[in-house]
């Protein structure tokens, strides 16, 4: 008997946000299925049809995280003559209240998901913000570093209280700094 895929989906998604809740209360070391299942109303057996364990589900929400950045950046962002992100902020306003409650966690919980961000972002800090001239490869590698971490240290800092600034005035206080 073939899955609905609704239901297929609604199960994953109950799944998902039952491991968001316990994540953001603990350690995903700390997490069980059993803990996961109960939450969501499930059994752990429903647990395996869609994750080999606790850590299979984190890798997978990580990885749709990421994939939904780098659609922005590599189909979209990269692709105008000038970085604007002013054009594209329905989508980036999108992105930053779907994933609002989990990022300040990743990025301070888990060192490969920030380097793994920083690796979707970097193609645009060299086509738009690093001088194409006058620096050497290894003085491009530490001005990139420098402007890749202090960008996801504001977008960590504004999630922390994004009520207190809209994400139009972050952008342009990131911008404006860049430039």
């Amino acid at each position: 008997m073939a899955k609905q895929p609704q239901v297929t989906e609604q199960t994953r998604a109950n799944l998902t946000a039952a491991f968001w809740e316990l994540y953001l209360e603990k350690p995903i070391e700390k997490i069980t299925i059993r803990e996961i299942t109960d939450r969501a109303g499930y059994n752990r057996a429903t647990f395996y049809l869609y994750y080999h364990d606790v850590y299979d589900l984190f890798e997978q929400l990580e990885d749709e995280i990421l994939g939904q950045i780098r659609v922005l950046v590599q189909q979209r962002l990269l692709f105008e003559d000038q970085l604007d992100f002013s054009h594209h902020m329905g989508f980036i306003v999108e992105l930053a209240q779907r994933f609002n409650a989990y990022m300040p966690r990743l990025m301070a919980g888990d060192p490969s998901f920030e380097e793994r961000l920083k690796e979707i972002i970097a193609p645009l800090l060299d086509r738009f913000i690093l001088p194409e001239e006058g620096l050497s490869p290894r003085e491009q590698d530490v001005l990139r570093a420098f402007y890749l971490s202090g960008l996801l240290g504001a977008v960590g800092a504004w999630m922390a209280d994004p009520d207190s600034m809209p994400i139009s005035r972050l952008i342009e206080l990131i911008v404006g700094a860049a430039l």
